[in-house]
């Protein structure tokens, strides 16, 4: 049987990456030949880790001037090195993850004339709340001309995400698919494993943690989490809080801690490449996400049987259910987070239950099914 032959373009890391490595693990090599096209600029240490790995099931391709920021010459060559990937390629499908590989990989596959091009925008540009004005509508315009132009489907990892194209007239509602993050359902360690790993002080290993892992950076908005932080402290001086990630907002969210007096009680062990085991260790998963697309952490957190409480965004409220694995509450309100995550700890959620919740939506077979029937036309003829 003559095999698929997909292109993946690639530039940024973190969900995206995750997303990406996952479709390459669970596609079938005995139906698909896959290669990736990826940016070398924003490599985080878990793709550099992956790629002697991945070099073995797909054909790599470095893209050195696939970036991230816009610069027209940085672009231009970028444009030419994904042209060369699909004429030495050939592939019949191309497939590009986020908005910057979302533009270049399918302007160079209209160019080249690929059968089939999938989009994955691992949330839009647009919907990013610091872009307002004259630069949100370009983007908007942006994505509604590539989406008909030169795309036959773009793949939403969320119901909101979908809503937010269609808001905008993007193209029409039969060429967007709602296709949901999904990881393995593999053996959860226990919380003491868990917080054995991260070397979490001796004070904490019999406390109530309540955690997040995530990037210091102003999407995940970490000093909303820092002052709910503070306010529990103080109200229940018995529970400790970890942060488990790095980046610019560090400086700031330590000095913070420390002026309220409550930075020995926050464990700050910096950026982990088993984020996804060692969230077991908490008794609540807290995210602050100012917008979000799909988050890996949240499904993570169901998985190993532990409640969150998250912002109310796209993507944050499709995976957690308000009585069934979680709270939500409004974005940068300190004192409706402080109530929901009580609220959470007072509820007792069976982890067996929230597990449960990962389970009906969230498998990575699901999310590698629907992607493979896109792959190889099933999905398409289905829809026609």
């Amino acid at each position: 049987m003559k095999k698929t032959k997909v292109l993946l373009v690639l530039e940024s890391q973190g969900g995206s990456r995750r997303h990406v490595v996952d479709l390459i693990d669970g596609l079938d090599p005995e139906r698909f030949d896959l290669a990736l096209a990826y940016g070398t600029s924003r490599m985080d240490a878990q793709f550099v880790n992956d790629i002697p790995r991945l070099s073995h099931l797909v054909r790599m391709i470095p893209c050195n001037r696939l970036v991230r920021r816009i610069n027209p010459l940085d672009d231009l060559a970028a444009f030419g090195q994904v042209r060369r990937a699909i004429r030495e390629f050939r592939p019949d499908v191309v497939h590009c993850h986020s908005s910057k590989a979302g533009i270049i990989g399918r302007l160079a596959a209209m160019v080249e004339r690929v059968p089939l091009v999938f989009y994955t925008p691992h949330a839009y540009s647009f919907q990013a709340p610091e872009f307002h004005g004259v630069k949100r509508s370009v983007f908007v315009e942006l994505e509604r001309w590539f989406s008909r132009h030169a795309t036959t489907k773009t793949f939403n990892v969320s119901a909101g995400e979908r809503d937010a194209a269609l808001a905008q007239r993007l193209d029409d509602p039969h060429k967007f698919q709602v296709i949901v993050n999904g990881i393995p359902d593999t053996p959860v360690v226990t919380k003491q494993e868990a917080r054995r790993m991260l070397r979490m002080p001796e004070q904490m290993m019999d406390a109530i943690v309540v955690g997040v892992t995530a990037r210091m950076v102003e999407q995940k908005d970490p000093m909303t989490f820092t002052r709910i932080a503070a306010q529990m402290i103080k109200r229940h001086p018995q529970m400790y809080f970890a942060y488990v990630g790095d980046g610019p907002y560090m400086g700031e969210l330590t000095d913070y801690l420390r002026a309220q007096g409550v930075l020995d009680h926050v464990f700050l062990p910096g950026y982990r490449q088993d984020a996804d085991t060692i969230v077991a260790a908490f008794d609540v998963y807290l995210l602050t996400s100012l917008y979000e697309g799909m988050p890996y952490s949240l499904i993570e957190s169901i998985h190993a049987g532990v409640p969150v409480v998250a912002t109310r965004v796209t993507g944050n409220d499709e995976v957690v259910e308000p009585g069934v694995n979680g709270a939500l509450f409004e974005v940068g309100d300190v004192d409706d987070g402080v109530k929901q995550l009580e609220t959470v700890m007072d509820a007792h959620f069976k982890p067996e239950d929230i597990h449960e919740s990962y389970v009906e939506r969230f498998t990575l077979d699901a999310m590698v099914n629907a992607v493979a029937a896109n792959y190889e036309g099933r999905r398409l003829k289905e829809t026609a």
